[in-house]
């Protein structure tokens, strides 16, 4: 059942092209030291607990797309199951943030990370 709700960049890629309203939930691991430069843009950074936590507030108007740092897919597709049976519509994204960054989908930069390159004279 959980595979079903794996979707992969190229399918991404097809949304965000038509327009699609999407929220992404970046998924990380609780206590992971995030060093990364870029983050999907928009996403909401959270581990798999605050996103229970927080279900009421996630949007029931649009597809979820959850892409995890935490290595495998498991824990995205694990968490996309729950929203699902939250009634929320919800995907994993095969490969996670690594793929998502690799096929040149909408990124930003971390602000800590902009911080760190200004401090260094970059």
């Amino acid at each position: 059942m959980q595979r079903e709700l794996a979707v992969s960049v190229d399918w991404l890629w097809e949304r965000i092209k038509e327009g699609e309203p999407l929220f992404f939930i970046e998924l990380h691991h609780p206590g992971d030291v995030d060093l990364s430069v870029h983050k999907v843009r928009g996403a909401l950074v959270a581990n798999f607990d605050d996103v229970l936590r927080h279900l009421p507030e996630l949007p029931r108007d649009r597809l979820v797309v959850i892409c995890t740092t935490v290595p495998g897919d498991e824990p995205a597709l694990e968490l996309a199951l729950r929203l699902k049976d939250a009634g929320i519509e919800a995907r994993a994204l095969t490969g996670g943030v690594l793929e998502y960054l690799k096929a040149g989908l909408p990124a930003e930069e971390r602000r800590a990370a902009r911080e760190m390159t200004r401090n260094r004279g970059l």
